[in-house]
C-alpha cells in the first residue's frame, strides 16, 4: 500500500454506497490500464467494501493516477496559464447530475469540471468567448461529454487523457476558416467516458 497519506479534514466523514462504488469504478479504471496486479485489484475491493469513512477509501486509492477523482472538486491543481496569465478556473460540479451551457453565454477563461456519473453539454454556437482561446479542463469518470462548436472554431484535445474504456470522437474535423476561437481541452476521463466534439448543424 502507499505510504504517507496526506490528511484531510473530513477523513472520519462516513460514506455511503455512492462513494464506495464512484472507488470501485476508479478501481476498475486502474486495474484496466494496468496500474494494479490481480491480487493488488481484489484486496483493494475488498477494502473499499468494507470502508466506513472517507479516510479509508482515500487511503485504498492514494497511489492510483485516478484518486483525485475519488471526491470530485479536492484538487483542483494549479491555475490555469492562459496567453502567459495565470487564470483561475471556474469549478463546475457534474457529480451525478448534469452541467449544460447553451444559447448566448459567456465562456469563462477556464474552467475545472469534475464528476462521476454525470452529464456535460457545452454548445458554443452562440457563445461569447473572452479571447482567443478558452481552456475546458476534465476530471470526470463514468461520464457523458459534448461539446458543439461554430465553423471556424478549432478543439485541441491533445492534453487530454482518457483511459480504461473511454473514448474521445472528434467529428469536428479542421475549421473551415481561420480565425475562430481555440477550445483547449485538458485533463483526464476514465471508466467508459465519453467525449464527442461536433460543429454546428451536425447531425
Amino acid at each position: 500500500m502507499a505510504g504517507w497519506v496526506e490528511s484531510n479534514s473530513d477523513d472520519a466523514v462516513r460514506v455511503g454506497h455512492p462513494e464506495r462504488e464512484r472507488a470501485i469504478a476508479l478501481l476498475n479504471d486502474a486495474f484496466s490500464s494496468g496500474y494494479l496486479e490481480i491480487v493488488e485489484f481484489e484486496q483493494r475491493s475488498d477494502r473499499i467494501l468494507q470502508g466506513r469513512t472517507r479516510g479509508e477509501l482515500r487511503e485504498t486509492l492514494a497511489d492510483l493516477p485516478n484518486a483525485g477523482l475519488l471526491f470530485p472538486g479536492e484538487s483542483p491543481g494549479p491555475p490555469a496559464q492562459i496567453d502567459g496569465s495565470a487564470v483561475t478556473p471556474v469549478e463546475w460540479d457534474a457529480d451525478w447530475s448534469a452541467v449544460r451551457r447553451k444559447g448566448v453565454w459567456q465562456v469563462p477563461r477556464s474552467v475545472l469540471v469534475t464528476g462521476w456519473m454525470g452529464t456535460v453539454d457545452l454548445d458554443f454556437t452562440d457563445a461569447v468567448f473572452p479571447g482567443p482561446s478558452v481552456e475546458v479542463h476534465l476530471q470526470v469518470s463514468t461520464a457523458t461529454v459534448k461539446l458543439r462548436i461554430r465553423a471556424d472554431d478549432e478543439v485541441q484535445t491533445s492534453d487530454l487523457k482518457a483511459s480504461g474504456w473511454s473514448t474521445i470522437k472528434d467529428k469536428a474535423g479542421p475549421p473551415r476558416r481561420p480565425g475562430g476561437a481555440v477550445v483547449v481541452v485538458s485533463g483526464s476521463v476514465s471508466a467508459m467516458t465519453s467525449v464527442k466534439i461536433k460543429r454546428a448543424g451536425a447531425p
